[in-house]
């Protein structure tokens, strides 16, 4: 086999990787050895073992070796990797002789990432002889953590997701248990998943809730003093969220919420958690008391989490905080990045909005504030890694499909070029997300370890390849076509425009729409909305009608799409611009209205077939908020040409 064969088993693709030769060799006849007692490296025989599907005989073909640099002998001519970037993940594999393979990671995370690499190589049937690559690898990943957000409850997304190297996941569940008057507050987090997820070398980070939100542990019915005065302590509602509690602020210049945060963060330290996520209110807010106001909301609920974190060093002085600030609230981050101490990380959520800068041919995005702070060596992530539709990761009212890899790496190597350690998505659901996120997650692994690795075509041969399915190298050439037109349709805002109205809006208006802005961001002429649907049926064509028939129906939810788009400019462009006192005018008014009723039709269509395909209902409400934007969109525009124009058409 030669070295591309291989890498297409592999995912995320390692930084250096060279097959010199291969050997096939009995599943039995291949020992497993581990140098060192870290449970890193435990997992790592476990991984490898159950790769080969054999434990070993006294007669021995082959040993694949797993330790540390720190472990390794004279014997090992094995190279320091202290130096690349984030060196603790790095790892080597080494063919030493035809019957030993070295893997050795500079520590034991990089070890268990080396038996994960290596693992992908080896699976075989049961009895079988194993045909194994003698390797020469060095690998480390591009940014220090990747993973998801709202994390799905259950032991399978880890196992998932580890050997994809990614590494992160806000805690399922972190239970505040509620406050009363004079008790010791205490909380509960997932144990045993945290342990287990650490031995897989990820990250399973426990964290206490927005603190607009903790009078749901009756914080304030306990403690009347700590609830924010006045209205403006009222933090407001995400449109997302369309209805529920406005959630008040605490005043967090009273000393009591210091002592509070402390006897929940002692609590889950104790239970051995190494790092604890600290949220600050979620919405703009501020406490009107004397004291408050003067300092600012944001800058003390970030002291009250420090002051805490450092009371809890003194018994865990190896537990380390996170800041989490989301959403609509930079006004103090400066500030509250000057005060923070060199240990302290610092996450954002939610700010694709604020911070894309047009460009072309694809957007940029900058944040100067928190690119500064990065590149000066300020540990910073973001959450926005678009791994659904949506455009703006605030905004996520929409499950359809997903499968642009293009608009995944553009957004992952941006982060990595300013320098973040953190680049997360936003999973907005737990219903069949990995079966609609699923290869936008891979994506993210693949990009978020090796950004200049390989092209979409080869990384979406490798995901088809991994997923077993039917031709991998034609679903690697429909990734590439696809994605292309997924990156224009979903970074213009479709369907989040319709959700939110702003479709409707412009017609309503009168408002004469505008190629490269807005919603017709990447449609330059109008040619190009018969160019991209072209594209979708090219890369329709590339499918087998059944083995593929999912691919398909995702395909047809992005032409419709394209499709609904081009209506709409059609339409919003003649209402702007016609002469509708003339008959030809009319008759095109007529004409553009039939093609948008048309147009919605197919899109809601599509989505219903893509989504039954999937699974009976339930679908949730975001499957629903999808097909609802467009039949509301449509109607809206189509009732109002019609009270506009009933004389006319």
């Amino acid at each position: 086999m030669t070295t591309h064969n291989w890498t297409q088993k592999l995912l995320p693709l390692p930084q250096e990787f060279a097959a010199e030769g291969s050997r096939h060799v009995a599943a039995n006849r291949i020992r497993v050895t581990i140098v060192g007692d870290a449970p890193q490296l435990q997992q790592a025989g476990q991984i490898l073992r159950q790769a080969i599907g054999a434990s070993g005989t006294d007669r021995v073909e082959l040993t694949i070796e797993v330790g540390t640099y720190a472990d390794q002998s004279e014997q090992h001519p094995l190279q320091d990797l202290s130096h690349l970037a984030n060196a603790e993940q790095a790892y080597q594999i080494t063919t030493v002789s035809d019957d030993r393979i070295v893997i050795s990671g500079q520590g034991p995370v990089g070890g268990v990432y080396g038996a994960m690499t290596m693992a992908q190589l080896l699976t075989a049937p049961a009895g079988r002889r194993i045909h194994i690559p003698l390797l020469q690898v060095v690998d480390w990943p591009d940014i220090n953590q990747r993973g998801l957000w709202n994390f799905p409850e259950g032991d399978e997304w880890i196992d998932w997701l580890a050997p994809l190297k990614l590494n992160y996941g806000k805690m399922a569940d972190t239970r505040l248990t509620p406050v009363r008057r004079g008790r010791r507050n205490t909380a509960t987090v997932e144990v045993e998943r945290m342990q287990k997820a650490r031995r897989l070398g990820f990250e399973y980070i426990p964290y206490v809730l927005h603190l607009n939100f903790l009078h749901g542990v009756d914080l304030f019915r306990a403690y009347p003093e700590l609830a924010g005065k006045g209205d403006g302590a009222l933090a407001g509602r995400y449109f997302a969220h369309k209805q529920g509690n406005q959630h008040r602020a605490p005043c967090a210049s009273e000393p009591r919420l210091v002592t509070v945060l402390s006897e929940w963060l002692q609590s889950i330290a104790s239970q051995g958690a190494d790092e604890v996520s600290c949220w600050l209110s979620e919405r703009p807010c501020q406490c009107e008391c004397e004291r408050c106001t003067p300092v600012g909301q944001f800058v003390l609920e970030t002291r009250a989490f420090v002051a805490a974190w450092e009371n809890v060093r003194s018994t865990y002085p190896d537990l380390l905080i996170r800041i989490f600030s989301s959403t609509t609230t930079p006004e103090q981050d400066d500030q509250i990045l000057a005060e923070l101490p060199a240990a302290v990380r610092f996450e954002r959520a939610c700010a694709s909005g604020m911070e894309r800068v047009r460009h072309q041919p694809r957007d940029l995005f900058a944040n100067p504030l928190l690119d500064v702070a990065a590149s000066e060596g300020r540990w910073i992530a973001s959450y926005d890694v678009p791994i659904g539709a949506y455009g703006n990761v605030d905004t996520p009212e929409t499950k359809v499909p997903q499968y642009s890899a293009q608009r995944i790496r553009d957004y992952v190597q941006q982060l990595h070029r300013r320098n973040y350690a953190g680049a997360y998505g936003m999973l907005a659901w737990g219903l069949m997300a990995r079966e609609v996120c699923g290869f936008s997650i891979a994506a993210l692994a693949e990009y978020s370890w090796n950004g200049d690795g390989r092209s979409i075509e080869d990384f979406a041969t490798a995901w088809a390849t991994q997923e077993g399915l039917k031709s991998p190298e034609k679903i690697g050439q429909w990734a590439k076509l696809l994605g292309e037109v997924e990156f224009d349709v979903y970074d213009d805002g479709f369907p989040t425009h319709y959700t939110m109205g702003i479709a409707a809006q412009m017609v309503e208006a009168g408002d004469a729409p505008r190629f490269t802005e807005g919603i017709f961001r990447h449609f330059h002429r109008r040619e190009d909305f018969d160019t991209r649907l072209a594209v979708c049926h090219q890369a329709q064509a590339l499918l087998d009608s059944k083995a593929h028939r999912q691919l398909i129906l995702a395909t047809q939810v992005v032409a419709s799409y394209v499709q609904l788009a081009s209506a709409l400019w059609d339409i919003a462009h003649l209402h702007a611009h016609g002469e509708l006192g003339k008959p030809k005018c009319q008759q095109q008014l007529a004409a553009t209205s039939s093609k948008l009723a048309k147009a919605g039709q197919t899109n809601t269509d599509a989505i219903v077939a893509w989504r039954r395909h999937l699974g009976d209902e339930p679908w949730a409400h975001r499957v629903h908020d999808a097909i609802g934007a467009t039949q509301t969109t449509v109607a809206r525009i189509l009732s109002h040409i019609s009270d506009q124009h009933s004389d006319l058409i």
